[in-house]
């Protein structure tokens, strides 16, 4: 499987889970974000999101097979580990500038290695299932990562963090941060995305699609086709909905989520003058 080229499109614009959701959330949003363009803040959030992604990405991609059986466990665990922090201090200018209090950045900073180790020891319980050695185990379980995939028919596109194809299997896979472990209907949406995006391009189904929640634990659903449909459904929606480019045709939608005690919506003051 390759990477698949952005196309040329009859669609006003590609959607993908984030902007479909961020519609859902508030079309006024939506239109700063993907209509106007207006740049977004820093976030915490997003920039140790991305420094975690790499030290997977990295991980699966290390060549593990000159480790011992009797130091593959922990040998491996200082190798992620180690990805994390060369990852880190490459965005150490970014994560300075988001002016946290040491104690504040630490926090994050512990927080991540902790969902990385927890990875890495379920990681492991699943190698030593297997009748095999552990370096021909990590082999058969590394899944492919960050995939692109667009869809010409939908108009859509989505970047999958993990495919697994094992043994027939197709498990689709996307890493979370996240501060509780919950699959809400926008993690379901973007699933059923991820679905569609898989089966429209290699014309198979795959079996499940789910998201590991790196500080606690792995949940997946199965995909049946009123999952695809729920997808075909919302992507067509907002093509629907977004054709326009006028401000008053993307209406505010006022919540918590506009300003909160540690921080507010990255387009809050520009909202609150419109």
């Amino acid at each position: 499987m390759t990477d698949i080229p952005i196309q040329v499109s009859k669609f006003t614009r590609i959607q993908s889970p984030s902007s479909i959701n961020t519609h859902r959330q508030c079309a006024r949003k939506y239109y700063y974000s993907y209509i106007k363009k207006l740049q977004s803040l820093p976030s915490i959030h997003l920039i140790r999101g991305k420094i975690v992604h790499s030290a997977l990405e990295d991980f699966f991609k290390f060549d593990v097979s000159k480790l011992t059986p009797e130091s593959f466990e922990i040998e491996s665990k200082m190798i992620i580990s180690n990805f994390f922090k060369t990852h880190w201090e490459n965005n150490k200018n970014a994560l300075s500038s988001l002016n946290l209090a040491d104690d504040e950045l630490k926090h994050y900073h512990d927080e991540s290695l902790m969902m990385l180790q927890n990875f890495h020891h379920t990681f492991m319980e699943k190698l030593k299932l297997q009748s095999m050695s552990l370096a021909e185990a990590f082999k058969k379980l590394t899944p492919k990562t960050e995939k692109h995939y667009q869809s010409k028919t939908h108009g859509v596109r989505g970047f999958i963090d993990a495919i697994h194809e094992i043994e027939n299997k197709v498990i689709l896979m996307d890493y979370k941060t996240s501060k509780k472990d919950i699959i809400t209907e926008d993690y379901k949406l973007q699933l059923a995305i991820y679905a569609l995006l898989y089966q429209e391009t290699h014309n198979i189904l795959p079996d499940e699609v789910g998201i590991n929640f790196l500080k606690f634990n792995e949940q997946t659903i199965k995909v049946d086709q009123e999952l695809l449909e729920f997808a075909k459904k919302e992507v067509a929606l907002i093509h629907e909905k977004t054709t326009s480019t006028d401000m008053k045709d993307y209406p505010k939608t006022i919540t918590p989520l506009c300003k909160w005690h540690s921080g507010q919506c990255d387009y809050y003051n520009t909202c609150i003058k419109e």
